[in-house]
């Protein structure tokens, strides 16, 4: 199998996505506790969700990267 090769400003560009996401999973998942309304606690948990998988994503990039 083939290596993928990435630029160093492509991966530093990578890893600055993952971290705004792993913020993004992170504040969802602890507004979920505050929120009282029942739309908007489901709206939070699936951004939850969509981070975490964009974040396993993005560290497989990262992997595949090294």
């Amino acid at each position: 199998m083939a290596k993928s090769s990435y630029a160093k400003h492509e991966i530093l560009e990578v890893h600055e996505i993952l971290t705004v996401k792993s913020a993004c999973a992170a504040k969802s998942s602890l507004m979920q506790g505050l929120a009282s309304d029942k739309k908007l606690k489901q709206l939070l948990e699936e951004d939850a969700k969509i981070s975490q998988d964009a974040i396993s994503e993005l560290k497989g990039i990262l992997e595949e990267a090294k």
